[in-house]
């Protein structure tokens, strides 16, 4: 494996800028994004999607693009591709995308046609609104033509916070903008639940039953308009000023304790392990067939005394006898904590939790309860958590929705929404966030019975990954936030082979030794993850380039201590501040 920036098949088309009148926005493959009316910025994005019945995201291949000149205005079409064409079985399914723009505004019409015979979840075009309108108002329009006013959520709302929606009305800094729905009846969810830095809105409702078969030669028909007019309020004049990283004093947290998930494509221990001390735990979940869980057991245990680490053992069953049998594996003076978990809503069932209370009695683990897939179950399952738990947590991944590079930068806000809610729920406990992993582990959702989530990210191995994961240990860390587990020890989906570390093991190996010091205040420009770190040593700043491009910064401490960063392109650098 290579550790490249990004590797090819991850590398993002790149962006087409579109402008005309007082519009703009950015077509991003099949994705219209960044949608802004006299720079005021009115949707994050509008895009296609075809979901499976087990909501898996159908890849789509624009298989041509036409832009022609439009006296009066511009137009453009894609023809896409969803699906793997060819593949016995597989989903195949043919659409035109096509947007406007003129004097009247933007309108989107998605024509889908289906090739092939399947499940499917979703078709049609979603909204994707900006996380910047959490808190503030907004008009939603109904089918019956109705109008009601409403409010985008602060804290993450667990169920759709809009229903049987046609449209929305709302102003944002002097434009007013009105966006209408048609070929569906449309609703609105929360997407910061699986970290997404959106609200999204789409059809067909969740309460309609799916999935639902689909038949060769099948059509949808969508169509948005989004009308704006008004001026953007004048901007207060800024004086230019060059980007810096500027560290402040105060203390916003203390670096978290890390673990790692146990490895699961291989039994080998690596080499390096041995010279990697300081990680907390090796995270280990006992699922599917009892008879393979000793197995599991003990090629964690093995990693963890490699690592100087103890265990984090996490049961998944539906069947409360065999926690019994899951504890009688452990040695009790190794596991740091326990938890159990249902493997239908994936959460913490009561009579898991009274299985695991009983077995549990001569273990000085910490007692955990919560989900283990998405922060979607719990919070949908808060009035079910057992009081008497002494910690919560859930797993976090960025793509539940798209897996495209600039989603999963946007993701980190999601990560620090999850993080502040986690911490919210908990009240007094502490919170054990992770496993983080760039793709689901399993999935959550399947209906088919079938939950594998295929192989990891290519992308595990590569700079871009470092780069990342910084940012999200940087949007976890706060108080209430006590540890943080990523990705697995090694393999395909670790922080390592056999060859080495891959550069986020050398990240989280470095921040690892770096467990409990004061995270300090910091101002960085956009692209740029700083995570300044008060060391006896002085300031140690970790920095990393999340953008195509390099850059070099000045690095200001506090009490005018002053250096500089050379920034690659999805990399990530450290420098000390004294």
């Amino acid at each position: 494996m290579t550790s490249e920036a990004v590797p090819a098949q991850r590398r993002p088309p790149e962006p087409v800028p579109v402008r005309h009148d007082r519009w703009s926005f950015e077509l991003r493959g099949e994705e219209l994004a960044d949608i802004r009316y006299d720079g005021v910025l009115l949707l994050r994005a509008v895009r296609p999607v075809v979901r499976d019945r087990d909501w898996g995201t159908v890849p789509a291949t624009v298989v041509d693009r036409r832009t022609p000149a439009e006296a009066g205005g511009w137009s453009g079409a894609l023809r896409l591709r969803f699906g793997h064409p060819g593949e016995e079985g597989a989903v195949d399914y043919a659409a035109e995308l096509v947007a406007a723009l003129d004097g009247s505004g933007l309108t989107v019409t998605f024509t889908g046609t289906s090739r092939s015979a399947f499940s499917r979840n979703r078709i049609g075009l979603v909204v994707l609104h900006p996380l910047a309108e959490s808190g503030r108002p907004v008009e939603v329009l109904h089918a019956d033509g109705s109008a009601a006013p409403g409010t985008w959520p602060e804290a993450i709302s667990p169920h759709q916070p809009f229903l049987d929606v046609r449209g929305f009305r709302w102003e944002r800094g002097g434009v007013r903008a009105e966006l209408s729905l048609e070929g569906d009846v449309f609703e609105t969810e929360d997407q910061r639940n699986w970290t997404d830095a959106s609200f999204k809105t789409y059809g067909t409702p969740l309460s309609q039953p799916f999935p639902v078969e689909v038949r060769p030669g099948e059509r949808v028909l969508h169509r948005f308009r989004l009308r704006a007019d008004g001026r953007a309020a004048p901007r207060a004049q800024v004086a230019a000023v060059a980007p810096s990283v500027d560290v402040g004093e105060r203390v916003v947290g203390a670096v978290p304790a890390l673990s790692l998930g146990a490895s699961t494509a291989s039994s080998e221990v690596p080499e390096w392990a041995g010279r990697t001390p300081g990680f907390e735990a090796v995270l280990v979940e006992l699922t599917g067939a009892p008879a393979g869980w000793p197995e599991r057991v003990d090629s964690a245990e093995r990693e963890a005394a490699a690592l100087g680490a103890a265990l984090d053992v996490r049961v998944a069953t539906d069947d409360p006898d065999r926690v019994g049998a899951a504890l009688a594996l452990l040695d009790r003076t190794r596991v740091v904590r326990l938890s159990v978990f249902d493997t239908v809503g994936h959460v913490t069932t009561r009579s898991l939790w009274e299985a695991l209370a009983a077995g549990a009695a001569d273990f000085r683990a910490t007692p955990v309860a919560g989900a283990r897939s998405h922060f979607a179950e719990l919070n949908r399952g808060r009035a079910d958590i057992p009081p008497e738990a002494a910690a919560l947590t859930c797993s976090i991944t960025p793509q539940m929705h798209a897996g495209e590079l600039p989603h999963l930068v946007e993701s980190l806000a999601g990560q620090q929404a999850v993080a502040r809610d986690a911490v919210r729920l908990a009240g007094e406990r502490p919170v054990h966030l992770g496993p983080v992993t760039l793709r689901q582990r399993f999935n959550a959702v399947a209906t088919s019975g079938n939950g594998s989530a295929g192989p990891p990210d290519p992308l595990q191995p590569s700079a871009f990954t470092a780069a990342w994961t910084l940012g999200s240990v940087a949007a976890l860390t706060r108080p209430g936030v006590q540890g943080l587990c990523y990705y697995e020890v090694a393999g395909p989906g670790g922080i390592g082979d056999a060859g080495g570390l891959f550069p986020v093991g050398r990240l989280l190996a470095a921040l690892a030794g770096l467990r409990g010091l004061d995270v300090l205040a910091v101002r960085a420009p956009e692209g740029v993850v700083a995570y300044p770190v008060r060391t006896p040593d002085g300031i140690l700043v970790l920095v990393s380039r999340l953008a195509a491009t390099g850059l070099e910064l000045p690095v200001h401490g506090p009490g005018g201590a002053r250096t500089s960063v050379r920034l690659d392109p999805w990399s990530v650098a450290q420098v000390r501040v004294t």
